[in-house]
């Protein structure tokens, strides 16, 4: 002991001297306004020793102390009134008070770390309650707010019963060790002849006093230790639920509240399944500033978006601005009149920069509006279009503008897509979405990385689209909100091999949905192969044509352009790669450079382009071959006269080179002097050039004679649209190329004699009124006018694939071979769309075949396709779009009729691992529904919990959480990460209710659960660093930020001096694209002094800056507390 009695945690720490005295007493005294099981961890086995421990806590049901109190009302009646309340309460008050102490416990209890000796203390903890040695109470009859520690000497002498401490410290980890406290040791000075005085007896009768009036706590307290982590093992069933429920409960949170969305037509007349996505994306919207609605084809999302806008023009007084292609324009203004949704509509064509176009910052009708909704958004995945930036700029004028974006695939070709409709609403890359890293741009950066020794992880798209997007598939909504057309029966009820039975239409049977009372039904699909022979179409000149056409490969590519001479039978493509021809000392310059990278992708591009037509049809292979011949004919030219035209603006002039005529070579010439003649081998260019014409103009001579007669391709359309169950039936015809679609259109309408037959390829025709024609019944508000008859057979390339409803029709027919399944869906959803009329609807897809392959398998034929595409395409498929690039499982699922594996290729497969997440959510909501005992008892399922199960994986899963940021890690056996991905660690945990349980867990699962909290731990602290310190700043920032303080320095003008401050603060934070370009405005002026200051106010109000500093100071606010949500031992 010292020679002082006071303990403050710098000098002397507490929990040195409490462990001091605990061996020489009998029992103690505790009475702290709250606690942590980590204070009792504190003081170890040293418990166990101890004859009796009475802890008296306070209702730590509310953190806030009377003095918060009175700070937060300002008024000491009140305060005083409070008080007085809590001590004059009910006992049943006094009981539900001690039930939120032990919801608070369970919360700290969940938030200790798992280590051998938190377990131990646990189980030390139950021991004492049990034998009666530790005896718990609350203190409800107002607040609590003393901490004193009496302790009675097992050896008591008179005058020195024993001892107490009192002073700040509560029952934590922080309070009896590393927190500065202020703490007394209060020796007794009791009376040998009067036992009731002195400290001891009167600290004594204090406690006893408040200890009479408690609430007994001991029965809640063991409940809590008992259903610990620590307490007892739970089932590898609960830790899986456990698991799915905490990644779905913010989609669950506020369902049962039946009047969110108020009651008016479109309301009504949602679906089930629509309404529980208006309700997610009204809680994305509000949390993140925007989602995405990305159900599949069919399922009614433009319904949903206008049921999204409602909403939030009655409950919050918002003005939707609605921005959709311009096909889907009527229907929208349609939609807006209907519905009241009080918003104007314009259609993307419109978003032009300069006068072009409407200015939306600055006209009165779009100005204020404060909504955005945009439908087939994918057309805004690219950042630098002028559409793009127009919308952009006028989402981030506001930053309380929220965003709705409608799209069936928000991702086409790369993740990147999805990036740029994201910055549409989520305008800095520093977020409050929850994933790792916490920064949008780097989040992006590493999807798809393969990960190197020390590398960051790679991210997975899912960890955010989880945050921000609602999809589902057909069959998914089906499952969970359809029901048996035999029995009525919901779906959600059946077991999975039941509700197969109606997915899949076995034995005729079908599934339904209500829809305002009413039922609704999918369409079944049955797809159908058209073989045809492609060497008969090309009168035995397959083999020969797809020669000259030649292989593929980036050395034989080289190998070639490097020849003096240029092969006799293969095409150089040596215009599409004229880095090859720059002289070897010039490539490393600009702008060679640039020649490289884009000649890498384009040669590539240019022979599957050639393939595809080839294959198409003779007329789009024979019109290709003839503007190939033209434009390399005046690229020979220009070389002639002493130009190489390369370069973008070059390839536009020389695809116009007709229309140009003599003066092509001076435009040219306009546009190519950064590429000079004498950087270039022009003469092996030139021979290279010479020879492509002479192959085109062979395979020319080769093509002239095939007339549509002996076109056996078409020949096989004629026959299917004239026999069952095609003939008489409204048809859609899809082919991917125009020249394709005039051939056909041509040749089905000869002279264009027949009214019912029609063809769209372009913006040559009205597609409102070709859309009213061809289905009257599915678009009423396009009604037919005077003059015009229904369209039965309808051509059409991917002009009429998006946003359009066209269901009256229930056959199409795809022209083209399918390498992916992508665009055959989105071609479906026309017709395949809920509420058809049709029972069945049927597509056919034509596949080419030899003549040896005439009578093989279908298999056979498909797998010799594949393989004759690999080798035509080999390495250039991996530049082509995903939905142009070959997937052969998809291509067996649609050739071999497969339609229940083609509803698979719905969804991404990448994001599989949402999709498994919405088909918890519907899990969770459907059992709050038909047994709310079980769902209720999982939900109420201890953060901490852990099994131990059998498992192919070896090692052991752990979930840790922080606020809204989630981690779910498998680890092996030594601590090694094996996986974050949600969709494998899912289907490795995957458990049931007969799931066998370790009756143990294996030695060390505590301390690889820590490691995996540790790391966590580090990545919580990196995400709140980041979001403190939001990176690098632009140039322009600097120099703005650099300006201010300058001027801060020179003035000492008070007035100036604080608005120089706030604009600091202001252009400190990550600025919007809008505010980064006016800033480098500013920058490249060099505007300095009082009139920098006058541009930033301007900027800082026109941008509504102060709102966004809001934002990010509450961003800065948010706590989040590492803890872990459960663990399983796999063993």
């Amino acid at each position: 002991m010292t020679a002082h009695d006071i303990i403050d945690n710098r000098h002397e720490r507490l929990v040195d001297h409490i462990l001091a005295i605990l061996p020489q007493a009998a029992r103690a005294r505790f009475a702290v306004g709250y606690f942590f099981l980590s204070g009792l961890e504190a003081l170890g086995a040293s418990l166990d020793a101890i004859g009796e421990l009475r802890l008296l806590i306070g209702n730590t049901s509310n953190r806030e102390t009377i003095e918060q109190l009175s700070e937060a009302y300002r008024r000491l009646d009140l305060v005083q009134e409070r008080a007085e309340e809590m001590r004059l309460a009910r006992r049943a008050d006094h009981r539900a008070r001690a039930r939120e102490t032990a919801d608070n416990l369970r919360q700290t209890i969940g938030v200790m770390d798992q280590t051998d000796a938190g377990e131990e203390l646990v189980h030390a903890l139950i021991r004492m309650v049990e034998e009666q040695r530790l005896k718990v109470r609350v203190y409800t009859r107002g607040r609590l707010h003393a901490k004193a520690y009496i302790f009675d000497w097992t050896n008591p002498t008179p005058g020195n019963r024993g001892i107490a401490i009192v002073g700040s410290s509560n029952l934590t980890l922080a309070g009896v060790r590393d927190n500065t406290e202020l703490n007394v040791l209060v020796h007794d000075n009791g009376n040998p002849l009067d036992p009731t005085q002195g400290n001891h007896a009167k600290l004594t009768a204090w406690f006893e006093e408040l200890w009479d009036e408690a609430q007994d706590f001991d029965e809640l307290l063991m409940t809590e230790l008992r259903q610990s982590w620590a307490g007892r093992l739970a089932t590898p069933y609960d830790v899986y639920m456990k698991t799915l429920y905490t990644l779905v409960r913010d989609r669950l949170d506020g369902d049962e509240e039946r009047t969110l969305l108020g009651e008016d037509e479109i309301t009504r007349s949602l679906a089930d399944f629509q309404e529980v996505a208006v309700r997610q994306a009204i809680r994305m919207i509000r949390e993140y500033g925007g989602c995405f609605v990305a159900d599949v084809v069919g399922l009614g999302k433009s319904f949903v978006g206008a049921a999204i806008v409602k909403y939030f023009e009655r409950a919050e007084g918002r003005r939707a601005l609605i921005i959709c292609p311009k096909p889907l324009e009527e229907m929208w203004i349609e939609y807006n009149e209907r519905f009241h949704l009080n918003a104007h509509v314009i259609p993307m064509s419109m978003l032009l920069e300069g006068d072009r176009g409407v200015d939306l910052l600055s006209d009165p009708r779009y100005r204020d509006r404060d909504f955005v909704l945009i439908d087939e958004s994918h057309n805004f995945r690219h950042s630098d279009t002028q559409r793009y930036r127009v919308l952009q700029s006028f989402i981030a004028a506001d930053p309380e503008r929220r965003v709705c974006l409608l799209t069936a695939t928000p991702r086409n070709s790369r993740a990147l897509d999805v990036y740029h409709q994201v910055k549409l609403f989520h305008h800095d890359d520093s977020t409050r979405i929850p994933i790792d890293p916490p920064n949008l741009r780097e989040f992006f950066a590493r999807i798809g990385d393969s990960r190197a020794a020390g590398a960051p992880a790679p991210t997975r798209l899912q960890d955010l689209l989880r945050y921000i997007l609602i999809r589902r598939t057909r069959r998914s909504v089906l499952r969970w909100y359809g029901y048996a057309d035999d029995t009525g029966r919901p779906l959600s009820e059946l077991s999975e091999p039941e509700a197969a039975a109606y997915l899949d239409g076995v034995d005729g049977r079908r599934a339904y949905i209500q829809v305002a009372g009413r039922r609704q039904y999918f369409p079944r699909r049955e797809l159908e192969t058209l073989r045809y022979s492609i060497e008969e179409t090309y009168a035995g000149l397959y083999e020969t044509i797809l020669g000259y056409l030649g292989r593929p490969g980036r050395r034989r590519e080289a190998a070639i352009a490097e020849r003096a001479e240029a092969p006799a039978a293969e095409l150089t493509y040596a215009r599409y790669g004229l880095y090859n021809y720059v002289r070897p000392e010039k490539r490393d310059q600009a702008p060679y450079t640039d020649l490289q990278r884009a000649g890498r992708n384009l040669r590539g591009l240019i022979r599957t382009m050639l393939f595809k037509r080839f294959e198409s049809s003779v007329a789009a292979f024979r019109q290709t071959l003839e503007r190939m011949v033209q434009t390399q004919t005046a690229f020979l030219a220009a070389l002639d006269a002493g130009i190489v035209p390369a370069g973008e603006p070059a390839e536009r002039l020389l695809g116009r080179a007709d229309a140009l005529g003599d003066d092509l070579v001076d435009a040219l010439a306009a546009v190519s002097q950064s590429y000079r003649a004498e950087d270039f081998d022009v003469v092996r260019l030139r021979r290279h050039i010479q020879a492509d014409i002479r192959l085109l103009r062979k395979m020319l001579d080769l093509v002239a004679p095939i007339t549509p007669e002996r076109d056996d391709k078409l020949r096989v359309l004629r026959h299917r649209l004239a026999s069952p169950p095609t003939a008489g039936k409204k048809c859609l015809i899809f082919t991917q190329y125009a020249d394709t679609a005039e051939y056909l259109y041509e040749n089905l309408n000869p002279g264009g004699a027949r009214a019912d037959i029609e063809v769209i390829y372009g913006d040559d025709k009205n597609k409102s009124r070709i859309v009213a024609r061809f289905a009257p019944r599915a678009n009423p508000q396009l009604s037919l006018r005077e003059g015009e008859s229904e369209i039965q057979i309808l051509i059409a390339t991917d002009v009429l694939a998006e946003g359009l409803n066209m269901q009256d029709c229930d056959v199409v027919i795809n022209y083209d071979l399918h390498w992916n399944p992508v665009r055959l869906i989105q071609r479906f959803g026309r017709i395949d769309r809920i509420g058809s009329e049709h029972a069945v609807i049927w597509g056919y897809n034509f596949l080419p075949e030899r003549g040896i392959e005439r009578n093989l398998r279908l298999t056979e034929v498909l797998r010799n396709r594949i393989q004759e595409i690999h080798e035509t395409i080999g390495e250039d498929a991996a530049i082509l779009d995903r939905s142009e690039q070959i997937n052969p499982e998809a291509m067996y699922a649609i050739y071999e009729g497969n339609t229940s594996a083609l509803s698979r290729y719905e969804d991404d497969p990448e994001e599989a691992s949402y999709v498994d997440l919405n088909e918890a959510e519907e899990m969770f909501r459907r059992l709050r529904q038909d047994d709310p005992d079980e769902f209720r008892r999982i939900a109420d399922l201890r953060d901490g919990i852990r099994a131990g199960m059998p498992s192919q994986e070896k090692g052991c899963f752990v979930f840790c959480q922080a606020g809204s940021f989630q981690q779910l890690v498998l680890v092996d056996e030594a601590g090694n990460e094996i996986t974050r991905d949600i969709g494998r660690v899912l289907a490795a945990i995957r458990a049931t209710p007969e799931t066998p349980a370790l009756a143990t867990l294996p030695a060390g699962h505590n301390e690889r659960v820590m490691q995996v909290k540790r790391r966590f731990e580090e990545d919580v602290r990196y995400r709140r660093t980041q979001r403190e310190h939001t990176g690098s700043r632009s140039v322009a920032q600097e120099y703005v930020l650099r300006q201010l303080r300058q001027l801060y320095g020179e003035t000492s003008d008070e007035t100036l001096r604080e608005k120089i401050n706030l604009l600091e603060r202001a252009f400190s934070i990550p600025p919007t694209a809008a505010v980064r370009r006016e800033l480098g405005t500013l920058r490249r002026d060099g505007i300095t002094g009082l009139r920098l200051i006058d541009d930033l106010v301007t900027i800082y109000h026109r941008h509504r800056l102060q709102d966004r500093l809001e934002q990010s100071q509450r961003a800065g606010d948010e706590i989040e507390i590492p803890h872990i949500v459960c663990s399983m031992a796999l063993v």
